[in-house]
């Protein structure tokens, strides 16, 4: 009895954890680059159950394959003890680009990108933006809504410097205004001063062959844990990326999809709270039996 008690308990730890993901993706579907998470439930190690005969074999109904004789075990099935929330998965798939028409709003398009096998696993690569992390270690975003600091460097708009491909910050030059910056698909960042044209710059584009290795630091930044190779020439054909200025790219997340799983996650922990509201009245009553029997 006290096992099924166990695996309601453990469905609903599990159902807590998705929807905790859940409440996640929706408060973050306005974020730019934001990718949502999917939590994988897992079941307990399988236990196979058997009983010993007890009988005659002979008077038994045969079994196919199972010998006939007294004594022997004889299995009766498996049985699962409930479930766990194993992980969660960041999805990389690519989300809508907006048009914004801000120079400093780049989004990444990496949708060409050819699927790769991994493991025995189809896997898409997936191309980040480069950042500097307070601790001075690389991050990797796909926010590209970004600005300029007082120093002139080009920032996300959580405060992280955006590195170029030397691996160091970029910086604007001083008198630099931002609607004479244009970024070209390979992310070098150009000025245009009149007739001239100066670069000043070449933004840092990571390729993760497997972004599921990835570690969600928060505040929509990623941490690898070695550093992921620089694109060489993004932009160009056949490589699968180009990065797009004026347009930010919008979350992946699903509101209507993600609103109906936090419905159905409610259901399911409603359901396993009701499992062990009747087997603790069952409980009860077998401790009042007892009662009553002492």
């Amino acid at each position: 009895m006290l096992r099924g008690l166990y695996n309601a308990a453990s469905g609903m730890y599990s159902l807590e954890r998705r929807q905790e993901a859940l409440a996640d993706n929706l408060a973050n579907v306005q974020t730019p680059g934001y990718k949502k998470d999917d939590t994988v439930l897992k079941a307990f190690p399988e236990m196979l159950i058997k009983r010993i005969r007890d009988f005659d074999g002979a008077a038994n109904v045969p079994v196919a394959g199972a010998p006939q004789i007294p004594g022997q075990p004889m299995t009766i099935g498996g049985l699962y003890n409930g479930v766990y929330a194993q992980e969660r998965i960041p999805s990389f798939q690519q989300g809508a680009l907006m048009q914004t028409d801000l120079p400093l709003d780049v989004a990444i398009n990496d949708q060409e990108i050819p699927m790769q096998t991994i493991n025995g696993r189809q896997v898409k690569p997936a191309a980040l933006f480069t950042v500097q992390l307070p601790d001075g270690t690389v991050g990797y975003t796909r926010n590209g809504k970004w600005d300029v600091d007082a120093n002139g460097n080009l920032v996300t708009a959580d405060g992280y410097r955006v590195l170029g491909v030397n691996g160091q910050p970029i910086q604007l030059a001083n008198g630099i205004r931002k609607e004479d910056l244009k970024i070209m698909p390979d992310g070098q960042i150009l000025v245009q001063a009149g007739n001239q044209t100066t670069t000043v710059g070449r933004i840092g584009i990571a390729l993760a062959q497997n972004p599921f290795d990835l570690r969600r630091l928060g505040g929509n930044v990623y941490q690898a844990a070695a550093p992921l190779p620089l694109m060489q020439n993004p932009g160009a054909a056949g490589s699968g990326v180009s990065l797009q200025q004026g347009f930010i790219e919008q979350s992946n997340v699903d509101a209507g999809q993600t609103m109906a799983d936090m419905m159905q996650t409610v259901r399911g922990y409603e359901a396993n709270q009701k499992v062990i509201d009747v087997y603790n009245q069952s409980l009860q009553q077998l401790y009042s039996v007892g009662k009553l029997n002492g």
